[in-house]
């Protein structure tokens, strides 16, 4: 009797950390659906974990005594492929060029919390007494307060105080039958939402419109006749009709009305309402028509490449967008829009739904999991072509992909830090578009030096748009271009020469306030440094709190009642402590409060215009969903007249009545040790610059800064993006830095400081043997890293150094040698960076 076909195989990556492919028997009744691209429950040791099929092929080229010792695929998750092909594709590029695995890439493109797998618990099975060591009574302890629930391993780090878990305590408990450890498989946290749906039952089983008794029975028939046959949710009906459960039942008896349930849409902040009514169509500006020409011209011919818009602020690149999106979405391309922040995202969509109604989905870190489950499921299935979001949304499982717009593409904020991978946002996009042959726009006042460099040599379509547009009033009229802002430098240091300077207002910012409060306009403070002071000594001895666990001093934070909280906290982990009346170490009182958070910026306006109705835009003041756009939605409104926060009010934002901007601190970040520090600094300080002054009212700006004759103040006095550029260029080119040089950053990090400096010594050997294979490639380091210690966690910092003309994959050969060689042994850490935007 000829033996049964052998059974198909697959090769499937595992959502985790760990290198590799895998290979898997697919059972017969699995094989339709576990396509490349479908995610699949596995195997993986003793655990359980979630993968995503990546090959399929059969077992003709394997050794027939391999094929049976393979472990099948216990489940397929999707009913279709959850990662098309070129998001396959995609994700093994960023995992080769960012030193990653690509289970770590795969699972950066799916939405979080719909993985399938097991965790390791321990259950406890002796009382706390029954063990001599004082470390295992503490465990058994936690034990026998769970009541038989179990405490996941990776928990008992935490119950001892510890960072890593102790496994040879555990063994020792186990073997002594004190515990009893398991492999649990946790369902995935987001999953599809259902409800009540009402609908006419066709054909009717009985009766008709006379047999309706009464005004809810026929309101509701009318509404549920105008929705159609997909029906209309239960309680939304019940909203609209004033009907209630009887009614349906009464309805249902006479074979009127069926009840059912089915899925329903968790739609994301702003997007649960009708589109904004579509603005009027406008005029292009000449530079406008000549970019968006450009640009749709070559989504029309099916031609990719990059286009670097660049534009001064309020020059109208978003009007450029919006025409290239129509080109698109007229080809029957789809496309992705990135913005930096997620407090521009409500703007954003605001104003790309009013031309493009619900064409339009967005995903982001703030959106509940569900939501973000709900919303990347339509994505792709197809139902919208449109997607907005921060990083992670270049990549939405768009198909058809026409075009990538990276709004603000300059901002750090598209480089991922933690975890891994360590991707920028606008490189991926550039390389997404290039492999589906899509255009991506790269938008900014203040491009990168590394886009600059690329539209230089070619690579990229330049495209200048250096005046601002005309604009239109409130009664529809067209007006000149309103003129970029006057800058105005403060120099503080003079101020308190003068003995002018009595907080963190200079004189004449606060004349400037007065003005524009006057007369009824609006104003825009940059602190950007949240907190109220980020500095507390004692006077008498020079004691500071600085964290426990992180190598910072800990800010003073104001509770919302307005009084100074009796805690400090740590911006790092989160850390809090009590702040103390006396001084720990000398017992004086005399302590002093330094430097000047937004909560002390936002005291000093209340004190001395107490009139003036103040938004405050901070980390502490946009935790919760939804805050960005109430914020934002009152300060459009009116309903403030200053608007004072961090770097997220420096982007992006386009306020009719902003006539005056003022930068409290223009020095903040610009005295890092890290050579983008000025770049950085003349990016925010050209972006905030450019929220003045944007429609009919005149503008002015404000900049107080200590060093008036740094270069970066300099330059974004006049203005002047291409002066700056020019300057910075000719220094990286000196020194080796991008835009003339490739950089791979290495962070050990350590529970103790002298294993981790000794470990990040052993990397430093090791990367300089490899170095001298390579020419050109230098190592700099091992170092301290700026913060020394985070989370408990010891970090030293490497810097692998090579020139542009080297292939990446050539410098990745040789840190992955060294990975390979040295690793991260004993509860360590090694992450690498490559391509990282700052160094501290």
């Amino acid at each position: 009797m000829p033996a049964p076909p052998a059974a198909p195989l697959a090769q499937v990556v595992p959502l985790t950390p760990v290198d590799g492919v895998y290979t898997y028997r697919v059972p017969s009744e699995m094989d339709a659906e576990a396509v490349p691209g479908a995610r699949v429950v596995v195997p993986f040791g003793r655990r359980t974990l979630t993968g995503v099929v990546v090959e399929r092929f059969g077992d003709d080229d394997l050794d027939p005594e391999t094929t049976p010792k393979l472990k099948p695929l216990y489940d397929v998750l999707d009913g279709r492929p959850a990662v098309p092909a070129d998001l396959l594709a995609l994700t093994k590029w960023v995992a080769d060029y960012t030193l990653c695995t690509w289970g770590e890439a795969l699972k950066a493109a799916l939405p979080s919390g719909t993985g399938v797998e097991s965790r390791r618990v321990v259950h406890g099975l002796a009382p706390p007494d029954a063990w001599d060591e004082p470390r295992g009574r503490k465990v058994l302890r936690a034990l026998q307060e769970k009541n038989g629930a179990g405490l996941p391993v990776a928990q008992v780090a935490g119950v001892l105080g510890r960072k890593t878990v102790p496994q040879n305590l555990l063994r020792r408990l186990e073997a002594a039958g004190a515990v009893r450890l398991d492999d649990e498989v946790q369902e995935a946290r987001a999953r599809a939402k259902t409800a009540r749906h009402l609908r006419l039952a066709t054909p009717p089983a009985g009766g008709n419109s006379r047999t309706v008794r009464g005004a809810r029975q026929t309101a509701l028939l009318e509404h549920l006749a105008g929705v159609g046959e997909g029906g209309a949710v239960q309680a939304e009906a019940f909203a609209a009709t004033g009907a209630t459960s009887s009614t349906v039942k009464s309805l249902e008896a006479r074979g009127l009305v069926e009840a059912f349930d089915a899925e329903v849409e968790r739609r994301a902040d702003g997007l649960d309402g009708p589109a904004p009514e579509a603005a009027p169509p406008v005029d292009l500006h000449p530079a406008q028509e000549a970019a968006t020409d450009a640009i749709a011209g070559a989504i029309q011919a099916g031609r990719g490449g990059t286009f670097l818009l660049h534009g001064v602020t309020g020059s109208g690149k978003t009007e450029v967008y919006l025409r290239t999106l129509r080109a698109a979405l007229d080809k029957g391309k789809t496309a992705i829009v990135l913005v930096p922040e997620i407090a521009l995202t409500p703007q954003t969509v605001r104003r790309f739904r009013a031309p493009f109604g619900d064409a339009v989905a967005v995903l982001h870190s703030r959106m509940s999991p569900g939501e973000r489950l709900d919303a990347w499921t339509r994505i792709r299935d197809g139902r919208y072509p449109i997607v907005i979001g921060p990083r992670s949304a270049v990549f939405a499982p768009l198909d058809n992909l026409g075009v990538i717009v990276v709004d603000e593409e300059h901002e750090a904020s598209y480089k991922q830090f933690d975890p891994a991978p360590r991707y920028h946002a606008r490189d991926v996009a550039v390389m997404r578009a290039h492999r589906a042959g899509a255009v991506c726009v790269l938008g900014s006042a203040t491009p990168s030096l590394e886009s600059v460099a690329n539209a230089n040599a070619g690579k990229y379509t330049r495209l200048e748009m250096p005046d601002r547009v005309p604009v239109r009033g409130p009664d529809g009229t067209t007006h000149a271009p309103a003129p970029l802002p006057p800058v105005r430098v403060i120099d503080l240091g003079r101020e308190k020469q003068v003995r002018r300077l009595k907080g963190a207002l200079s004189h004449d910012l606060r004349l400037a306030i007065e003005a524009r409060l006057g007369r009824g306009e609006q104003t825009i403070l940059l602190q950007n440094r949240r907190g109220y002071a980020p500095v507390v000594t004692c006077e008498d001895c020079g004691w500071t709190p600085t964290c426990t666990d992180c190598a910072v001093s800990l800010t003073v934070h104001r509770d919302r009642y307005g009084k100074l909280s009796d805690q400090l906290r740590c911006h790092y982990c989160g850390l809090t402590e009590r702040l103390q009346p006396a001084c720990p170490e000398c017992g004086e009182r005399d302590l002093r409060l330094l430097g000047q958070g937004t909560q002390r910026v936002e005291e000093e306006i209340a004190e001395v215009f107490p009139e003036a109705r103040v938004l405050r835009m901070d980390l502490d003041t946009t935790s919760r969903k939804g805050a960005h756009r109430k914020i934002l939605d009152r300060f459009g409104r009116g309903d403030a007249d200053i608007l004072l926060g961090t770097q997220m009010v420096a982007k992006g934002l386009d306020f009719p009545r902003v006539t005056l901007v003022g930068v409290v601190d223009a020095d903040t970040g610009m005295l890092l040790p890290d050579f983008r520090a000025s770049e950085r600094t003349f990016q925010l300080l050209a972006q905030v610059a450019g929220r003045a002054g944007r429609h009919e009212l005149q503008g002015e700006v404000l900049l107080q800064t200590r060093n008036p004759d740094h270069a970066a103040i300099r330059f974004a006095l006049a203005h002047d993006f291409h002066g700056f550029a020019h300057v910075e260029m000719a220094e990286r080119l000196a020194l080796g830095y991008p835009p003339y040089g490739r950089l791979v950053g290495v962070e050990v990090k350590g529970p103790e400081q002298r294993s981790t400096e000794a470990l990040a010594e052993r990397w430093g050997v090791a990367l300089g043997q490899e170095a001298q294979k390579v020419a050109g490639v230098e190592v700099l380091g091992p170092a301290p890293a700026l913060v020394g210690r985070v989370k408990k966690w010891w970090r030293y910092h490497l810097l692998v150094k090579a020139p542009r003309t080297l292939p990446p994959s050539v410098l990745a050969a040789v840190v992955r040698a060294v990975r390979d060689r040295v690793g991260a042994p004993g509860g360590h850490r090694v992450n690498l960076d490559v391509d990282p935007v700052g160094l501290y």
